[in-house]
């Protein structure tokens, strides 16, 4: 993928550790769809309805948690829409860079509410998580990416969600090698004690 700057750039609100986590829970719930529509009678028509329900889903489950009430749940429609500290943000199961749902990034009434109380439309008119699988339950790749539309729907800004590794700097850090000697192997004192008396002991027989 393209990658172009942060959200943040063209709207502060959408601040990196919200999209991030937000991002990150996304990845995860499509990977468990895509693990789950593995069954010799799933297509790829099952796996596609099942990751969309599974985002729908999961925006629920955000809204409802309290420990991220920078989420809520704003659209509970078939194109459901959550708020991310406040800004409108909808996820659609589709490839940025090959956009097959364009009616998708067409605001919906909710939004285009919201762009009335603007005075002038802003660079980022609809902001879209977009999600896109390979479908394959072997060898599984699931990308996430928020894209920002403008008012005539070209796109402004493209940026792919890359997962971190929760490895520390510290424990990532090569040390210097060291020569370690060669041990000497002793046997231990009770092992000899215990030979010379076995061999002082009679013989049964």
């Amino acid at each position: 993928m393209r990658v172009s700057q942060h959200p943040s750039h063209f709207e502060p609100r959408l601040l990196p550790e919200y999209v991030d986590l937000f991002c990150q829970k996304v990845q995860e719930v499509a990977y468990s769809a895509l693990q789950d529509a593995n069954g010799p009678y799933d297509t790829a028509y099952t796996r596609g309805t099942l990751l969309f329900g599974r985002q729908q889903g999961l925006s629920q489950v955000l809204a409802a948690d309290k420990s991220m009430p920078w989420v809520k749940l704003r659209n509970s429609t078939l194109d459901f829409t959550v708020s991310l500290n406040d800004v409108l943000i909808q996820t659609v199961t589709d490839n940025p860079h090959n956009i097959k749902k364009a009616y998708r990034n067409k605001p919906n009434p909710l939004e285009q509410e919201q762009f009335s109380l603007f005075e002038k439309s802003p660079d980022v008119c609809t902001w879209r998580v977009y999600v896109s699988s390979n479908n394959d339950v072997e060898f599984p790749k699931i990308e996430v990416a928020i894209v920002g539309f403008d008012e005539q729907l070209d796109v402004v800004c493209l940026w792919k969600y890359e997962e971190r590794s929760v490895l520390s700097v510290r424990s990532t850090e090569q040390h210097a090698a060291v020569d370690v000697p060669e041990a000497k192997l002793q046997r231990k004192r009770k092992d000899i004690d215990r030979e010379t008396t076995d061999k002082d002991e009679p013989v049964d027989g």
